[in-house]
């Protein structure tokens, strides 16, 4: 074969199969691959989806401790069941569920920190929660009060009822739970517990009854009470009335010797609580330095949450928060700020739902052991 020695001229020779100097294109993994990949992704998404949902249809029962030097006998081991947050979830009617969580477990009362109904409205499943309650503990006292995001607890419109009180906050009622809108005396021997909505420790209940009685004076010298429009505003500033004089008469009853458990949904920011802590009476036992316990919810642990870390991302408190403030027992001062796990998601985060975060409720004791 003759051999071109000219640099500038592309020889092609045959080759058997081919020509010489031209380049196969290499094949690559192609659609098929690709499309196997997005299936196993998607196969690991759906893996992981199933299973924190299996995580989420389950309740844990955590436990916490207030420690209190010098806490009478008589208090030693009180335990209280704190449940928030249902957001009108199913596994309220999970008798069996609330039977295998809480059967032989000694507690003398259940508190509920708000948002059981949530922004649906619907409060049967919070119903049942009560009526399971009940079944398992027929001695313990159910306090609740509303949330943020729960329907609004005392009608001041009219809306064709005389009911002050909303309609799921009557149902919970009739299934034998308390409303707490005021403090509630629990017994036990000889010793008493409070239970207060915890705004009452902001407000000057004879003060603000000296108020409502004159804007009562002014309604019905207008005959308010008799219109079907103004009817609801007055019966709402009736049950004010109401609610401020048994406030007064409970703080009447207070002694020292009393234990105070406030309530509130939202948790106290550590700023509020120091500056209350420093601006409250020391002389009357009704006061915010003698609240031994603030039960809250509201946070729901931060919704999504870092595989055995912190809270992702909470409204108002940004990216990796952290669990102080979050979840969990909070020592402020000389109050013990106790925020619930929650058993639905928070509101205000980027994504709904909750991730590495299982639903818990919490029995929390009293006692003067370190431990």
């Amino acid at each position: 074969m003759m051999e071109i020695q000219d640099m500038g001229v592309a020889w092609m020779g045959r080759r058997n199969n081919g020509y010489i100097f031209v380049e196969k294109k290499k094949k690559g993994p192609g659609l098929g691959c690709l499309v196997l990949l997005l299936l196993l992704i998607a196969s690991i998404a759906g893996a992981a989806v199933m299973i924190n949902t299996g995580f989420n249809r389950r309740i844990t029962l955590e436990t916490a401790s207030v420690n209190m030097m010098g806490l009478d006998k008589a208090y030693e081991g009180l335990t209280i069941l704190h449940i928030s947050d249902l957001h009108a979830s199913p596994v309220g009617s999970d008798l069996e569920l609330w039977k295998n969580l809480l059967n032989g477990k000694s507690y003398k009362a259940v508190v509920i920190t708000g948002d059981m109904v949530g922004k649906s409205g619907e409060y049967e499943p919070f119903l049942s929660l009560i009526h399971n309650l009940k079944q398992i503990n027929a001695d313990a006292p159910i306090y609740f009060i509303a949330g943020n995001e729960d329907p609004t607890p005392v009608l001041t419109t009219n809306r064709g009822t005389p009911h002050v009180l909303a309609k799921w906050v009557l149902a919970a009622q009739d299934q034998g739970a308390i409303y707490l809108d005021r403090p509630e005396l629990l017994e036990i021997g000889k010793k008493k517990v409070w239970f207060t909505p915890q705004y009452l420790y902001d407000v000057d209940a004879e003060g603000m009854l000296s108020t409502l009685y004159n804007q009562k004076a002014e309604m019905e010298s207008q005959g308010m009470q008799y219109d079907s429009v103004g009817g609801a505003t007055y019966r709402a500033l009736v049950y004010r009335i109401e609610l401020m004089e048994r406030t007064v008469i409970s703080k009447r009853e207070m002694t020292d010797q009393d234990l105070q458990i406030a309530v509130n949904h939202t948790p106290l920011d550590t700023d509020y609580i120091r500056e209350s802590l420093q601006w409250a009476e020391e002389v009357h036992p009704f006061s915010f330095r003698n609240i031994s316990l603030l039960m809250c919810g509201d946070l729901c642990g931060g919704g999504w949450r870092l595989p055995g870390g912190n809270a992702l991302y909470l409204k108002n408190k940004g990216w990796l928060p952290g669990d102080d403030g979050v979840v969990g027992m909070q020592r402020i001062n000389s109050l013990n700020q106790y925020i619930s796990p929650g058993l639905g998601a928070p509101s205000g985060q980027l994504l709904p739902g909750r991730v590495f975060n299982p639903p818990a409720v919490t029995l929390i004791k009293f006692t003067a052991r370190l431990e």
